[in-house]
């Protein structure tokens, strides 16, 4: 048995003892004054009695080992329940830790999420208003196109109106010069002023007449080449005719302006 395994000093011991106690009995040791009992008698007793104690020992021992046993497993129930129970707790708290962390983790991944939803709404508020603005841009810009081409119309129509009453009012300035005979009279003062810068060569005959064209600008001044229409001379009165015009240049300039000619088409005839 287990307490006699454990404890086989105390068995071995208490043992000896009640051996001891019965062969002084059966030996016949009277401890107490009186007649002596005959020995066989005594061997009996003694006998019955080692017996006796050595059950009651036995039984004692056995219920000491039954009480140590049921001790133990109580404390080994106990300690395998409080292990069970730790396991449990730390169970309980590992599945606690687990259920926060993912929790913590969903939640992470809902506010990373959330943020991410919130940046593109952003970014697409963004975007229409920068694609807002740029409809707003091109519709000013279209605007102000418009207003400028209609204005620049404006003017060129107010331009073209005001030429137009420019040209009808130096027309019938014109008209009215004419009329008076101040035409004539810038021809001939234009006439008039390249013969008296002319150099007669030899070769120019009697009745000389040659239609010259020449090119001038609103100060008189003679530009370009002198070309020649009809002209009864040579060469040679040619480039004298031409020497005259460049000479008389700047020419003379009307009296009226709207009689200014840029082209102009002489008939020289120095004999008439």
């Amino acid at each position: 048995m287990l307490f006699v395994r454990e404890h086989p000093g105390a068995i071995t011991f208490s043992v000896a003892l009640h051996a001891v106690i019965g062969a002084a009995l059966m030996l016949g040791f009277d401890f107490l004054p009186g007649p002596r009992t005959p020995p066989r008698q005594t061997v009996i007793q003694a006998t019955i009695v080692d017996q006796a104690a050595i059950d009651r020992e036995m039984q004692r021992v056995a219920e000491a080992e039954r009480a140590e046993v049921a001790r133990r497993e109580r404390e080994e129930r106990e300690q395998r329940e409080a292990a069970d129970a730790a396991r449990r707790e730390r169970e309980r708290e590992a599945e606690q830790l687990r259920v926060q962390r993912e929790k913590a983790a969903a939640e992470d991944r809902e506010r990373e999420a959330a943020a991410e939803r919130e940046r593109q709404r952003l970014a697409e508020v963004q975007r229409q208003r920068e694609a807002e603005e740029r409809r707003q841009a091109e519709a000013e810009r279209q605007r102000r196109a418009e207003d400028e081409r209609r204005q620049a119309e404006a003017r060129k129509q107010a331009e073209l109106e005001a030429e137009l009453t420019r040209a009808l009012a130096a027309e019938e300035e014109r008209r009215s010069a004419e009329e008076a005979g101040l035409l004539d009279e810038y021809i001939r003062a234009i006439e008039n002023q390249i013969k008296r810068n002319w150099i007669r060569p030899p070769t120019a005959r009697p009745g000389l007449v040659c239609v010259i064209n020449v090119a001038q600008i609103p100060s008189g001044d003679v530009v370009g080449r002198v070309s020649f229409g009809a002209c009864n001379g040579d060469e040679a009165v040619k480039r004298s005719i031409e020497a005259a015009v460049i000479k008389a240049s700047p020419l003379p300039r009307p009296q009226v302006p709207s009689l200014f000619q840029r082209n102009l088409v002489i008939t020289f005839a120095p004999d008439v």
